[in-house]
């Protein structure tokens, strides 16, 4: 897409040369779009070049980008004629009215003064006031971020022993944000200043974030929390010779310059310099604005000045509830880690468990490690199996028993040992042992819950807290559903009873006292239950990723963590294979509206997800919430005149899919037929015998089956009213060659699914998920 630039600014001709898009005024007339409205306060003295050069870097862009021109009042430019600043140029009162979707401040020869004796430091100040009304993303370069770090934040400027000149050697130290987006882990920049701002005193600001940085130059990009104010050390807009023009200038000033830095070929200054930042120049403003203005801008301009435009912070209440799941508690070390995080917040009074995860780094990594629950079903598995061989083996069925547990007895062992507790694990497994072989009514469920009871036993005695039994608080009913009504009463009655207190998660009990489970990963489930019970101001469940990956980390290498969700979302990715929370974890915690917050054991300074009613007034620079998905569906699709002018027949379908226990994902009707997506493993064996069932049921013209089916989910607040969010998926999929073989916008219309060809999933989902974070 062009930039739009007024006429004949001597920028237009340098750039079309260049085979840069450049659209003028009178071309703009035509276009029924909008555009993005770009304010640059040029401060250089060589107003022209600089011009030219951001000109050139916003115009390498996707976007449509309407440019004005803004010099202040109160200093006149001796470097640029008096005709060109009146025939290009605003001052701050002819735009003080306007809003702007970003705005660029440029840098200044002035570093050597103090900002208070600076000329127009007055006017400056007021237009960076300005700026936090009326203008949604600010750029700051070199002593424009000098200077706008000092207004905004205090942040002081200190004089170098030497002027910074050259091309330096730069790397990230937040490579997960998206200025940078598609960087190399090294990247050169110039540079030209003879003061600097340290990291010190930057890093004492909450509100501020260090994304890079030089070894030789120091700090190069700062930004905001609410990504509103970007600060750039460096000069990745110069020209190739801009370094050289100014070294020149210097020597012709008698001011004995050193050669710049990294520059010229062996640093001979009569040879050509070298250009190694174009690159870097390219991509850093095509990031900024699609990320931090194209995407997060309020389509009414006009509104920039009510945004609320804070970050998803983490949630500070006087209660919390915490849930830690199986990979942060997978070892002794783990549960020092964990203890230490609960210790360190007085706010976090009743901490949830899951058994522990897979046990040691290189234990998980090399796939040797097991998780706690699943020695304990293996060992169950075992048994059942050789008993249902006859009852003559059941001595062999106790001995496969015994070594499964044997197993899990020793991961406690182990743990107990790393955190000198006295908890008798010998003890607590002999129990476990003669509850299992005396009363195989119970014996299934109650040994899948002993991971989460032993080890809120360890966790609670490591803390001192009080240790509450899950019976005492989970109630399901006989049918093993959970009672609501009885589990809430019972959550509210025993807690109100404990200051502080752990409980197990995954399991309860029934009006027989015989134990139930939720369905695996159901500690998330109990943790929402009791965030809800205590009215805890939010509910923060740990686990070892930086919080909700817009993609799944298998597919998609180091995906990026969304920062907000809503309920909604989070069920629709939930149900379609996201795995870092449980789909009914949601409810119990949406029905009173506590937050939910999804944290990192790895790194708890970092906020991770957060997950709300209404996202609305949280800022977003992505259009999509996530992408999640799975291979192994097929399609059902049933044929039958006129089929969808008689609701019963589609019920008798679903109801005869029920009785052979396969489940409908989700279904799509035509005039004339039913496409029902299942999955693929609960109709082998059984697909003959189905379509004969179908056919009768519907009087049916046909019943076909089409398997090899991926089906992949898009989600995101926005698809309601953002068509395009669609399109642009379904072209990433044409674009890679893939064929769409069904479409479905959820019923909710904050999602759509997409079905795909098996063997083309994982391309599939890289496709979209490029789609939407790259340009």
């Amino acid at each position: 897409m062009p930039i739009k630039v007024p006429n004949d600014l001597p920028a237009v001709e340098t750039l079309t040369n260049e085979n840069v898009f450049v659209m003028t005024d009178t071309r703009a007339m035509t276009q029924d779009i909008r555009p993005l409205q770009i304010l640059i306060l040029n401060l250089m003295p060589t107003k022209i070049d600089t011009e030219t050069q951001l000109t050139r870097l916003l115009g390498n862009t996707p976007l449509q980008v309407e440019l004005d021109l803004l010099q202040t009042s109160t200093h006149k430019t001796k470097n640029t004629s008096e005709e060109h600043m009146l025939a290009f140029y605003k001052t701050f009162d002819e735009v003080r009215d306007n809003f702007y979707d970003g705005m660029i401040i440029t840098g200044a020869p002035v570093e050597q003064l103090e900002f208070t004796e600076v000329e127009y430091w007055d006017e400056l100040c007021d237009i960076m006031e300005w700026s936090k009304t009326h203008v949604h993303s600010t750029f700051h370069i070199c002593w424009g971020a000098q200077a706008g770090l000092y207004y905004h934040y205090g942040i002081p400027k200190y004089r170098l022993p030497e002027k910074l000149s050259g091309v330096y050697l730069h790397h990230l130290d937040y490579s997960k944000g998206m200025l940078f987006r598609g960087f190399d882990d090294e990247f050169y920049v110039p540079h030209s200043r003879n003061t600097t701002c340290r990291r010190e005193d930057i890093e004492k600001v909450k509100e501020l974030k260090i994304i890079a940085s030089s070894d030789e130059a120091g700090v190069f990009a700062v930004k905001s929390e609410n990504d509103r104010q970007i600060f750039i050390m460096g000069h990745s807009e110069y020209d190739g010779d801009t370094l050289l023009k100014e070294y020149l200038r210097d020597k012709k000033a008698g001011l004995d310059p050193k050669v710049p830095v990294n520059y010229f070929p062996d640093d001979d200054d009569t040879k050509k310099p070298v250009v190694k930042w174009r690159s870097c120049a390219n991509l850093i403003y095509s990031n900024w604005l699609n990320y931090f203005v194209y995407q997060s801008t309020p389509y009414d301009i006009s509104r920039i000045n009510e945004e609320d435009l804070s970050p998803a912070e983490q949630v500070t209440a006087e209660l919390k509830v915490a849930k830690f799941g199986g990979s942060s508690l997978a070892d002794a070390s783990c549960v020092k880690k964990a203890a230490e995080i609960i210790k360190g917040d007085e706010a976090m009074r009743y901490i949830v468990v899951s058994a522990p995860g897979m046990e040691g780094k290189l234990e998980r990594q090399s796939g040797k490690s097991e998780k706690v629950t699943d020695l304990l079903n293996a060992a169950s598995e075992a048994y059942y199996e050789l008993l249902d061989d006859g009852e003559e083996m059941r001595e062999d069925a106790v001995k496969a028993f015994d070594k499964g547990l044997e197993k899990a007895k020793k991961r406690f062992e182990r743990m107990a040992a790393g955190l000198d507790l006295e908890l008798d694990v010998d003890d607590e497994f002999d129990r476990i042992r003669h509850t299992f072989l005396s009363d195989e009514g119970i014996a299934t469920e109650y040994l899948a819950s002993r991971g989460e009871y032993l080890t809120a036993r360890l966790l609670a005695e490591y803390l001192g807290y009080d240790y509450v039994g899950a019976s005492h608080v989970i109630k399901f009913n006989e049918d093993g559903t959970l009672n609501e009504e009885a589990t809430y009463e019972a959550a509210k009655s025993e807690l109100k009873k404990h200051e502080h207190a752990v409980i197990p998660g995954y399991y309860g009990v029934d009006p027989s006292g015989k134990i139930r489970t939720f369905p695996r990963g159901g500690s998330d489930i109990t943790g929402s239950i009791v965030a809800a019970a205590v009215g805890a101001g939010v509910y923060e469940n740990w686990t070892d990723v930086p919080g909700f990956m817009m993609a799944d980390p298998k597919v998609v290498k180091d995906p990026l963590v969304v920062p907000v969700l809503t309920y909604e979302e989070v069920r629709e990715l939930a149900l379609m294979g996201a795995a870092v929370m449980h789909e009914d974890a949601v409810r119990p915690a949406s029905s009173v509206g506590i937050p939910i917050n999804i944290r990192s054991t790895a790194d708890p300074k970092e906020n991770g997800t957060l997950i709300v009613n209404n996202a609305s007034h949280y800022e977003s620079i992505l259009d999509i919430s996530g992408i999640a998905g799975k291979p192994g569906y097929s399609g059902i699709v049933v044929r039958r005149e006129k089929m969808n002018e008689k609701p019963s027949i589609r019920a008798k379908l679903l109801k005869t899919l029920e009785n052979a226990g396969v489940r409908v994902m989700n279904s799509l009707a035509g005039i004339d037929s039913i496409t029902m997506i299942v999955r693929t493993d609960q109709i082998r064996g059984k697909i003959r015998k189905l379509q004969n069932e179908l056919r009768e049921a519907a009087g049916a013209q046909s019943v076909k089956v089409e398997k090899d089916l991926a089906i992949i989910a898009i989600v995101g607040r926005r698809m309601n009213n953002t068509p395009a969010i669609g399109v642009r998926a379904l072209e990433a999929l044409a674009d890679s060659g893939i064929n769409v073989r069904l479409i479905d916008q959820g019923p909710e219309r904050i999602s759509m699914l997409v079905g795909i060809d098996e063997s083309a999933y994982v391309a599939g989902v890289r496709a979209i998920y490029s789609a939407f974070t790259t340009k």
